[in-house]
């Protein structure tokens, strides 16, 4: 695994704003324990629907709505008359059983990881709302944050990565060797790409279950289980 110059800035901008965005993370296991299931909307449950869907209909749209037409579901937009505040509905009248609200979270989940959606939901006060539209600015704002939280983590853990490299040597693989006693200089190139590979496959697994940042403790108790199996 090596470091592009991407993944250095990356990083330098992480390091620099480390305090807010560990601050954030810490959270997030509390969150889980206390934010709704919002994959089980009361009433009829929202059927997932992509994330550039509610991004494009949020571009346009002061605020947006979930519709299922018989065969699909679609998001549409509601806005105000011309000349009135009137709010309209650029369609039929929505189902008031439909959770627009958790279909965007379960959206957001699906594209990024359930800690990170489930902790913008909570940052943001995205409760269930069955029959409510959902604003276009809470929409552009859950989005931003994900996208920061994603660079954020990826960051994070590309620090942890290199740590326990094997093909890069890292303090963390060469010190786990050697209490394995095991001599890393004598591992050829193509069990050291496994044993990177095989870390790399733990990390990207735990950023998609919401386990991330994650830890050096955690980190070396794979790596030693990596080893000690081969």
């Amino acid at each position: 695994m090596k470091g592009t110059l991407d993944d250095v800035l990356l990083l330098k901008d992480c390091i620099k704003e480390k305090c807010l965005y560990f601050s954030y993370f810490r959270h997030i296991k509390e969150v889980y324990l206390n934010i709704h299931d919002f994959t089980s909307a009361a009433g009829r449950c929202a059927a997932p629907v992509g994330l550039d869907n509610f991004r494009e209909a949020a571009s346009v749209h002061e605020q947006v709505i979930l519709k299922h037409d018989g065969q699909e579901w679609t998001v549409h937009g509601i806005g105000s008359m011309p000349g009135s505040q009137r709010q309209v509905a650029w369609v039929q009248q929505q189902d008031s059983q439909t959770d627009t609200t958790s279909a965007f979270v379960e959206a957001l989940q699906q594209t990024y990881s359930s800690g990170i959606a489930k902790a913008i939901a909570s940052a943001l006060d995205l409760q269930q709302a069955p029959g409510k539209p959902l604003a276009a600015r809470t929409i552009t704002a859950a989005l931003d944050m994900a996208s920061t939280s994603k660079n954020v983590l990826k960051g994070v853990n590309f620090l942890t990565e290199l740590h326990f490299s094997a093909v890069n040597a890292g303090a963390g693989f060469t010190k786990i060797c050697h209490e394995l006693g095991l001599d890393h200089t004598q591992l050829d190139s193509d069990r050291k790409q496994h044993i990177d590979l095989s870390m790399a496959e733990r990390f990207s697994d735990a950023q998609q279950s919401g386990n991330a940042p994650v830890s050096s403790h955690q980190a070396a108790q794979w790596l030693r289980t990596i080893l000690e199996s081969q």
